[in-house]
């Protein structure tokens, strides 16, 4: 059976299944301050005893840059840097890891079975506690030269704009994002700096079609009518726009994953 995980700047997300059914068994929790790779490690262990499984692949997806051999580069939201997380889970579990950096994860998904398949082209966007993306070219998930095209929430869109936890300031996380958006006095036109981020993807790229999704989409001041309408405004008039839509799963990145360890059964 296999395990995929699904690690995110505020949620645990956990999964065991055969084939490509549904989930045998899924846990979800909230990612407490400090949360470590040992505490992962304890959880998935406890997790394991309590489901009576005994994996046989386990594929990660992490909000986090992923380089060679599952070592994460860094990871904002998780405060993790220099983590070789593969090797951590491989030496407590003795079976085959991959691990992919959350968003790609979530395009893998969509490009096998989801809304970018049979796509030349699309850019998958999962708004959460952050915003990050992926783009998707013939076919292809493009990780970048290396492994970090993953980050449109640090798109600057207002250089006099709110600070940001990358260092710089203005970028489109500090806006639109669930982070962002569940302040008491949340920031302005969070739909606006979306679909300006969106419409300078169009015009470097013109992508068939924009796949949604995250957490955050289901806060009160998200809608995709009026994100669709404003794209237009930020784009090349020349380019064609894309289609915009949800992602027609829950668990995108989760997924991705379990695609992940399948490939290393």
């Amino acid at each position: 059976m296999r395990l995929a995980i699904d690690l995110g700047g505020t949620n645990l997300r956990v999964g065991a299944r055969d084939g490509t059914a549904a989930w045998t068994h899924l846990h979800r929790e909230r990612c407490q301050l400090g949360f470590s790779p040992q505490h992962l490690v304890a959880r998935l262990h406890e997790l394991i005893r309590r489901w009576q499984v005994t994996p046989t692949a386990i594929g990660v997806s992490v909000a986090a840059v992923v380089v060679d051999g599952g070592c994460l580069r860094g990871s904002e939201n998780l405060g993790w840097a220099g983590v070789p997380l593969g090797s951590i889970l491989h030496d407590a579990f003795h079976q085959p890891v991959a691990i992919e950096t959350d968003v790609f994860c979530g395009a893998f998904y969509e490009v096998r079975a989801g809304a970018a398949r049979g796509l030349s082209s699309a850019l998958y966007i999962s708004v959460g506690t952050g915003v990050g993306h992926a783009v998707i070219l013939d076919g292809k998930v493009w990780r970048g030269a290396a492994g970090g095209a993953n980050a449109l929430g640090h798109l600057i869109l207002q250089r006099d704009g709110a600070p940001c936890h990358c260092g710089h300031s203005g970028c489109l996380c500090t806006v639109a994002s669930g982070l962002a958006q569940s302040d008491p006095t949340p920031p302005p036109k969070p739909i606006e700096h979306l679909a300006q981020a969106i419409g300078a993807a169009v015009t470097f790229f013109e992508p068939q079609t924009v796949i949604l999704s995250g957490g955050a989409l289901n806060q009160p001041w998200f809608a995709l009518d009026p994100l669709v309408a404003a794209i237009s405004q930020f784009a090349f008039p020349a380019a064609r726009l894309p289609e915009v839509v949800l992602s027609p799963a829950t668990e995108p990145n989760l997924l991705g994953a379990d695609y992940l360890a399948m490939e290393q059964s």
